[in-house]
């Protein structure tokens, strides 16, 4: 394709994509993950009750330990509103491992399904599960990777720029959008691997070596497919860094909700990226 068709393709793809949330036959995938996110912020903000404090607060002390590598203690949660402060950062760690199991089957299931779609046929949750079941140990292991890339990005280049930012909320922003584009990067790179296992039944050295060929030899059109997605929920996701301020100037409640509205943007975000991908994957893949 030409520059100008690639363009002109890639308007279609979303307006393809804004038809395409109105079937309510692709959602269920996204919807199934949305209530799990949902249920995971929900543990967090009510840990102190009877029925979860003996186990949901450990659980979630254990995962940001551990995952912070010590950084963040999670004991200031234990009093409010300390608990809302920490909920979008919990959130974050706890969802993690369910990302891992589960969301990486479900997207897979969402790949098949906007295949069927796009194929003009009826998009099928069950079948298309039980169809990436059959690839179960190989989609963990290409999530497991892109959890990993992103995990050691934000987890440790934040440190190098210290003396950058320097309390300065400009510069933490500057900050937060320049990991979330080198975070779209990472991202872009093995975005075609899920598809080329799912829908093409290659080996896992090829669905790697396929996504990164596919990437680089449609760089712009993959970065943008995967990228504005992600840089939508940074509308919900910067204020969030500042949970603390909002709950000392404003009401801590709002913290609650825009962690909420943050799952949901989540959720949307997902559904976009797969469903767009999918269609450019198709069109390229099979040149």
């Amino acid at each position: 394709m030409t520059p100008l068709e690639k363009f002109n393709f890639f308007l279609s793809i979303y307006g393809r994509m804004f038809v395409a949330l109105f079937n309510v036959r692709l959602w269920p995938p996204f919807l199934l993950y949305l209530i799990v996110m949902m249920l995971i912020v929900l543990g967090i903000q009510s840990m102190f009750t009877p029925l979860l404090s003996g186990w949901v607060i450990p659980l979630v002390f254990f995962l940001v330990r551990v995952l912070s590598l010590g950084e963040m203690d999670p004991q200031f949660m234990l009093n409010y509103p300390g608990h809302l402060v920490g909920l979008p950062f919990a959130f974050q760690y706890c969802n993690v491992i369910p990302s891992l199991l589960l969301e990486s089957l479900l997207t897979s299931a969402g790949v098949l399904m906007f295949v069927a779609y796009f194929r003009q046929q009826s998009p099928a949750f069950g079948s298309s599960t039980r169809a990436a079941l059959r690839h179960y140990p190989r989609i963990v292991m290409i999530w497991l990777v892109n959890i990993v890339l992103v995990y050691l990005l934000f987890k440790f280049l934040p440190g190098l720029f210290k003396d950058f930012v320097n309390a300065s909320p400009r510069r933490e922003m500057a900050l937060m959008i320049g990991l979330q584009g080198l975070s779209a990067f990472l991202s872009s790179l093995f975005i075609y691997a899920i598809p080329y296992l799912v829908v093409r039944n290659r080996s896992l050295g090829t669905c790697f070596a396929g996504s990164v060929n596919l990437f680089f030899k449609h760089f712009f059109t993959t970065y943008f497919l995967v990228g504005i997605p992600q840089f939508v929920t940074l509308f919900l996701v910067i204020p969030l860094q500042s949970a603390d301020t909002i709950v000392l100037k404003f009401n801590p409640g709002v913290v609650l909700l825009l962690t909420y509205g943050m799952v949901v943007m989540f959720a949307l975000t997902s559904f976009f990226t797969t469903g767009s991908i999918v269609r450019f994957f198709l069109e390229t893949s099979e040149e």
